[in-house]
C-alpha cells in the first residue's frame, strides 16, 4: 500500500510539474516554455543581465521610467535582428521609456549586433550569466532543440513596477504586434506614476 501511495504522490507531482508548462510552436512542432508568465496587474520580478560591455542591469520593479522587456530566442537571427532595429527606431519616440531586448547571446554577439546595425537607443542584453529573466518571466524554452533560449515577448512595465502589457508570441517565427506594443508603450508613458 505505501508504495501505491508514493508511486500516486509521484505521478501528481510529475503532472503538476508539467501542467505549469506553456507550449508555443516552432517551424510547425510544439516546443514547451517554463511557462510562469507574470499577468498584467502583477509586480514585474526583478531580474539581471549582462550588457555588451558585461555591466549589470537590473530589469524590474519600481522605476522612475517606464520598462520594456522584449526577449528574443537569438538576435542573430532575421526575425530577432530586424524586431529589434524595428524596437530602437521606434524607441527613440519615447526618451522617458527604458527598453531591453534579452537573449541568451553572449555579450560579445550583442555589441557585434549593437555596433553593426547603428542600436542607440534601446539595451541589447544577455540572460546567459544569472538566467532570471527566462526563469523569474517564465519564458525559459524547456524542450527540443531551441531549449535554454528564450521565447519571443514582450512585457512592458509601468513605474510604478507593475506589468501593464504583456505579449507572448505563439509561434517564434513570428514578429510580435507592433502597433499594440507602442500604443501599450504610449499610454504608459503617459501615466504620471
Amino acid at each position: 500500500m505505501k508504495k501505491i501511495t508514493v508511486f500516486l504522490f509521484s505521478i501528481l507531482l510529475s503532472t503538476l510539474a508539467f501542467a505549469s508548462d506553456a507550449v508555443i510552436n516552432y517551424n510547425g512542432e510544439q516546443v514547451k516554455v517554463k511557462g510562469n508568465f507574470p499577468s498584467v496587474g502583477k509586480k514585474a520580478p526583478k531580474a539581471r543581465v549582462t550588457e555588451p560591455n558585461f555591466a549589470i542591469k537590473t530589469i524590474g520593479g519600481k522605476s522612475d521610467r517606464v520598462q520594456v522587456l522584449a526577449t528574443v530566442p537569438s538576435i542573430d537571427t532575421p526575425i530577432c535582428s530586424a524586431q529589434s532595429k524595428r524596437f530602437d527606431d521606434e524607441i527613440k519616440n519615447f526618451p522617458d521609456v527604458d527598453m531591453t531586448v534579452v537573449s541568451m547571446d553572449l555579450p560579445y554577439a550583442d555589441d557585434r549586433f549593437c555596433k553593426g546595425r547603428g542600436i542607440a537607443n534601446i539595451t541589447v542584453a544577455s540572460d546567459f550569466a544569472y538566467q532570471e529573466v527566462g526563469e523569474k518571466y517564465g519564458v525559459a524554452i524547456t524542450s527540443g532543440e531551441l531549449r535554454g533560449l528564450l521565447v519571443r515577448s514582450i512585457f512592458i512595465i509601468g513605474k510604478n513596477g507593475r506589468i501593464v502589457y504583456q505579449e507572448i508570441v505563439p509561434d517564434i517565427n513570428q514578429e510580435p504586434n507592433y502597433a499594440k506594443i507602442m500604443e501599450a508603450i504610449r499610454i504608459a508613458d503617459s501615466i504620471k506614476k
